[in-house]
């Protein structure tokens, strides 16, 4: 309708143009060529005229030019209203492709889905402002978050993890998928290894941060380049294994990996001025500077939990600590 719209304005534009050249050119030393009067007839219906018309056909034409300016704004109002309702249709219900670098990808959706979002917006680190896409086989967007973008698509499909710009991503969370029609919780492991193997394909540098329902799956997982591997079912049991042992762990362990109260893990780099030192020393230097507790040294890519007093920090090196914020090093 608008298209048609806007057809019909531009089959006037071009009448009166013609019009007004034929009338004029014997007349007005301002029409002397067809470009004068398409230029007259452009200011006109922008801006009205921006000279007086001398022929009898000119004056009449001059007032009705504010005829299809109106309907020009009319219509350019509607088109733009179309476009805007559209995008909003399209962004709601995740057929779009985004255009993102440095996020971080949401693969499927769970109940800890809003959980994760939750946590990542809790921090007082970088983290908090991230630009988060989800991933997910759903109608609609399953979240509330201004800074996260829902695309609709099959996490497993390069293609749709493409859309959601994973070739982009700096890290990915892969969750046990339970948004997937006809997939028991058998095969929600055989998924997320698809997931992973996809993800590998496409961006073999994205960290990666899987959900593993079945401990005895771990073994398929192992075999990928997953960064992180969570085993749901094995954490769980362990923690109620040892908070009946030593109580109060629980509350413990909340309170270090969830928000908003309280400790959190954070990591930092060795400060300069403690490459060489000893974590025993270090330990004292940062909880008196920074007020955190060092609980684990960063080596290669892995973590070595309570280092030795002894040992020695390097520079470049990453420490785990604890902390009520983000420390300023």
């Amino acid at each position: 309708m608008v298209a048609y719209g806007l057809l019909a304005v531009a089959l006037v534009f071009a009448g009166v143009a013609f019009t007004v050249y034929y009338a004029e050119r014997a007349t007005n030393p301002e029409i002397t060529t067809l470009g004068s009067a398409f230029s007259w007839t452009f200011l006109a219906l922008l801006q009205g005229s921006p000279f007086r018309l001398s022929s009898a056909v000119g004056k009449v034409l001059e007032p009705l030019m504010n005829l299809p300016r109106l309907a020009l704004v009319g219509l350019l109002v509607a088109w733009l209203t179309r476009r805007s309702l559209e995008l909003f249709r399209k962004r709601s219900a995740g057929m779009i492709e985004t255009d993102l670098k440095d996020h971080l990808v949401i693969c499927g959706w769970s109940a800890k889905g809003s959980e994760i979002l939750s946590e990542i917006r809790g921090r007082s680190d970088d983290a908090a402002r991230s630009q988060i896409v989800v991933l997910a086989t759903l109608g609609a967007d399953p979240t509330t978050d201004p800074l996260a973008t829902f695309v609709a698509g099959d996490p497993t499909s390069m293609a749709d993890l493409r859309r959601a710009g994973i070739e982009h991503a700096h890290t990915a969370i892969v969750l046990a998928d339970r948004t997937v029609s006809g997939v028991d919780l058998e095969d929600v492991d055989s998924r997320t290894l698809l997931t992973v193997l996809a993800i590998e394909s496409v961006n073999p540098d994205c960290f990666t941060c899987v959900e593993v329902v079945r401990s005895e799956n771990q073994e398929h997982f192992d075999r990928t380049n997953a960064d992180e591997l969570v085993v749901s079912g094995q954490l769980t049991g362990a923690l109620l294994a040892h908070s009946a042992v030593v109580r109060g762990l629980s509350k413990v362990v909340t309170d270090l990996i969830s928000h908003p109260e309280d400790e959190e893990f954070y990591v930092i780099e060795v400060p300069a001025d403690l490459a060489g030192s000893t974590f025993g020393d270090a330990l004292s230097v940062l909880k008196n500077r920074f007020d955190c507790l060092p609980v684990a040294l960063g080596t290669e890519g892995t973590y070595l939990t309570n280092p030795p007093a002894s040992h020695r920090l390097e520079a470049g090196q990453r420490l785990l600590v604890i902390a009520k914020e983000q420390p300023a090093v």
